[in-house]
């Protein structure tokens, strides 16, 4: 480590359909980190489960060929990252603090807030459990009706039982949610594999097509008319910080992955801030500082709603959103990599809070046993 910075490992790809998403979005972290206080270190996780390290995944470009090819394959261990070579291990750097941009299942899910976990790394990115929660979207409705924050009804549909029962299924569908109705995977973002039906007949290729992506399924009622909002946190310093709302604009009947990232992403169609009353702004930054706070997250994290009818409804929360969210915060690269500096602080921060901790690694109960043998019932 140079003298005075601290070193900072980028994890970004992900064993997701949103892998190349995640590229971007890493690559461009890795980029913008201010060098004259942080030594940055761009992991790539690929689709297959390995780790990747070297100067080539500065270069988004690098990727179109496989990135794996001009890279060293890596590991963490014990706080720093190695480069493995064979059997053997080469030390690169002692990390102080990992970033995690990967989008999707194996990656956002808490896969990777995990990883720094077990190895002692201070993580400026949501940690495990509320990482886990937000990716199922099944869950993430549970979550926010216990906080009295409302969502659309949905319907949730396993694969097994669909296969048993799949005319009950669709009864249930049509009978609670009545047409026309949104089917998703479960744990899937970024649009994928998201389809309205208006009829039987497009809700069962609907079910059968999310059904590719995940075990889980959600029909969803299709709230006619509504516009969907985001509103953008993190903490800085202890406290959170809200964006302003964004409206972002379709001509479909939903947003989709094309919108989102197609032609690059950031030139989709939206309106910042968001046209909507102040009263219902405000409900929206509510919303988004309680699920915030009351599920411990950290790093920064995009929730996304639904104005319907006067009312808001929450949809749901990216714990790793696509560039980390930095264009509501700030319309330049300056300002992308001041928000970066502040989110290691606060990771690194945190981390050494909750080591302070007490730990009991002994709680007696082993050397309590016999030296031959065992008790019976432990």
């Amino acid at each position: 480590m140079q003298k005075g910075l601290k070193n900072v490992a980028v994890v970004f790809g992900g064993m997701s359909c949103e892998n190349e998403i995640s590229v971007i979005t890493g690559t461009m972290a890795a980029n913008v980190m201010d060098r004259g206080r942080y030594v940055p270190y761009p992991v790539y996780l690929s689709q297959n489960g390995r780790l990747y390290t070297g100067k080539t995944l500065f270069d988004v470009a690098s990727f179109r060929g496989g990135a794996e090819g001009r890279a060293e394959e890596a590991l963490f261990l014990n706080g720093a990252l190695y480069a493995v070579k064979g059997k053997k291990l080469r030390e690169i750097a002692k990390i102080d603090c990992g970033v995690n941009c990967c989008h999707g299942t194996g990656g956002e899910d808490g896969l990777v807030s995990a990883l720094f976990s077990l190895n002692r790394i201070p993580n400026a990115s949501p940690a495990m459990a509320g990482s886990a929660v937000f990716m199922d979207k099944g869950l993430t409705k549970l979550a926010a009706k216990a906080l009295g924050v409302k969502s659309a009804p949905y319907f949730r549909i396993g694969e097994a039982e669909y296969g048993k029962r799949a005319a009950m299924a669709i009864r249930c569908v049509e009978e609670r949610l009545g047409y026309p109705v949104i089917v998703k995977p479960a744990r899937q973002g970024s649009s994928i594999g998201v389809l309205v039906a208006e009829n039987r007949g497009e809700l069962v290729r609907a079910i059968q097509s999310a059904f590719e992506y995940d075990t889980v399924v959600l029909a969803e009622k299709y709230l006619a008319g509504s516009r969907e909002i985001n509103c953008a946190a993190y903490k800085r310093g202890g406290e959170i910080l809200l964006s302003e709302c964004e409206e972002p604009l379709t001509s479909h009947k939903i947003l989709t992955f094309r919108d989102k990232y197609i032609g690059g992403g950031k030139e989709r169609s939206h309106i910042f801030p968001a046209q909507i009353p102040e009263a219902l702004s405000a409900r929206v930054k509510g919303y988004t500082k309680l699920l915030y706070r009351k599920f411990d997250l950290r790093g920064v994290v995009r929730a996304d709603y639904l104005i319907y009818k006067g009312e808001v409804y929450f949809n749901e929360m990216n714990t790793v959103p696509g560039s980390l969210a930095y264009y509501l915060f700030s319309d330049s690269l300056a300002g992308f990599s001041g928000m970066l500096g502040e989110l290691v602080e606060q990771g690194i921060a945190d981390s050494a809070a909750a080591k302070r901790k007490r730990l009991l690694k002994n709680c007696g109960v082993l050397t309590s046993i016999p030296s031959k043998g065992g008790k019976r019932g432990i």
